[in-house]
């Protein structure tokens, strides 16, 4: 009888134990969904990447964080618009103006006369101009492949250039030929030589290093076309948020690294004496400005201010948005506005617009610095104001935009 107590009071306390733990159950706060972790295989096998300090990787890391912009805005369809309608419509238009280039060089060096100079000078300016909007996407595949180094570094060294020549030296990714490259050496063998028909005609290395340097800049154009609408695209979508390492924020600090460095700088800054907002004014020096032989053979800096000119327009466009089409699709300024911060939308604006009126009132890249001014103004409008209101990080860290 004993053990038959035993028993059934221990029912009792197992059955009393279960009915308070399915209460506690009931009482406990649901966990959250999970959040879908990007297959390593599909996102980060031939991913190009480049962090926001420079350094070259081969993985992109996705950012989940969700910030005050992302609630009110979808960066994916910002994403989505700035791969799709601009960097790769940008890439394969300057691979279409690369391959005209190839075609006319070619036919060129097979016939070496007048005509043909004048067609491969023709494809030359229509290519280097594609060319400016590239160079400002120097980020990920762009930078991996070092567009910007082996392409328009000036000005050039021609002795170098002419002892790359004797040596038949092709090999344009090296540093060696980067003071003797890419759309600068064009630039001095098109405008530069006194008679190129007949210093190509005399000497059959020049005219083989002239085809074989086209060639090289044609292959990268190609390559960057396959790069960008391979996994890159998704992948540029898919890194979302604004943190360092997103897509927001590689986009803005790469390209405004650009800004300053490539077009405040080369383009303007050293021209005419000027390192930086905060530097000692230097001599002015017109021989290094973009373009440097045409403008000398020409007697104007006509198509040295459009080269220029047309960088300022790929910078705008990102911020717009621009799709390929020209019409306004979504970009940074439809950030701004879905925060409330219209009047630095107006503000950036309207410093494109002075910049632009910079521009036409100038006949000379070199002369006072209102140019150079109109161009740093850009740089603390970014700085200061965008990067702040959208919570970007600004991972250069210069100290030369406020």
């Amino acid at each position: 009888m004993n053990n038959l107590l035993r028993f059934g009071l221990l029912v009792l306390v197992l059955f009393a134990t279960i009915i308070v733990s399915c209460n506690k159950d009931n009482d406990v706060e649901p966990e959250p969904p999970m959040v879908e972790v990007p297959d390593p295989d599909t996102t980060t096998n031939v991913v190009d990447t480049m962090t926001n300090t420079g350094t070259v990787t081969d993985t992109m890391t996705m950012d989940t964080t969700v910030t005050s912009v992302t609630e009110d805005v979808n960066i994916e369809n910002l994403l989505a618009n700035q791969v799709n309608e601009l960097v790769i419509p940008t890439y394969e238009t300057y691979q279409e103006k690369m391959g005209g280039l190839l075609s006319a060089t070619e036919t060129f060096v097979g016939a070496l006369n007048n005509d043909n100079l004048t067609a491969v000078k023709t494809a030359y300016s229509e290519a280097y101009l594609a060319y400016q909007a590239a160079g400002v996407h120097n980020y990920y595949a762009t930078a991996n492949l070092d567009l910007v180094n082996t392409t328009n570094l000036y000005p050039i060294n021609v002795e170098i250039l002419e002892e790359l020549i004797a040596n038949e030296s092709y090999i344009f990714n090296t540093i060696s030929h980067q003071r003797a490259n890419g759309f600068p050496a064009l630039d001095y063998f098109l405008y530069g030589l006194e008679d190129p028909v007949a210093t190509f005609t005399n000497d059959a290395k020049a005219a083989t290093f002239l085809l074989e340097l086209v060639k090289s800049m044609d292959a990268k154009a190609n390559a960057l076309v396959d790069r960008w609408t391979g996994n890159l695209r998704a992948n540029f979508i898919g890194n979302g948020g604004v943190a360092l390492g997103s897509s927001v924020s590689v986009q803005l600090n790469e390209t405004l690294i650009y800004y300053e460095q490539n077009i405040r700088g080369n383009k303007v800054g050293i021209p005419i004496g000027r390192l930086g907002p905060n530097d000692t004014p230097f001599d002015a020096d017109g021989t290094k400005i973009e373009s440097y032989y045409r403008s000398l053979q020409e007697g104007n800096d006509s198509y040295s201010l459009l080269l220029l000119r047309a960088s300022i327009q790929e910078m705008e466009e990102i911020y717009l948005g621009t799709t390929s089409a020209g019409e306004d699709g979504i970009g940074y300024e439809d950030l701004l506005i879905s925060i409330e911060q219209a009047s630095i939308d107006a503000d950036i604006k309207a410093q494109y617009q002075a910049i632009y009126d910079a521009i036409d009132n100038r006949g000379s890249i070199v002369g006072d610095d209102t140019l150079y001014l109109a161009i740093q103004e850009l740089v603390t409008l970014y700085k200061s104001d965008l990067f702040p209101a959208l919570n970007v990080q600004d991972a250069d860290g210069a100290n030369d935009g406020d």
